[in-house]
């Protein structure tokens, strides 16, 4: 597994990437890296996967269950109205607290580490 690298999913404020790449951590936001409407299992899941990211997300209902093999990461967000300073900053507390991406277990719930 490669190092940190995010996807953020449409529900996510797009500024969310922005102050994460200022702290040197590499996202990107659905909207960017694909298009505004981008499917979740048809479009977000496969390109995320190709490109070894790990989606945030406040989509839960799609996301939460998913097997850990269709799938290079989950964060799942329950708060929607987090401002993208907050979940940037809980990414970057996240990041810190993980000696490397290699011990990420796959999902985290990002709402604890806000």
């Amino acid at each position: 597994m490669g190092g940190w690298r995010f996807l953020l999913d449409e529900n996510v404020d797009p500024k969310t990437t922005t102050y994460l790449e200022r702290a040197d951590i590499d996202a990107e936001h659905v909207r960017d890296a694909l298009w505004q409407g981008a499917a979740d299992e048809a479009d977000v899941l496969p390109y995320a996967r190709e490109h070894d990211r790990i989606v945030v997300t406040s989509d839960v209902s799609d996301f939460g269950d998913l097997p850990a093999d269709a799938h290079a990461g989950v964060v799942l967000l329950y708060d929607d109205t987090m401002p993208a300073y907050r979940v940037a900053s809980g990414l970057i507390t996240m990041v810190d607290a993980y000696p490397d991406r290699d011990v990420f277990g796959g999902r985290e719930e990002l709402d604890a580490w806000v």
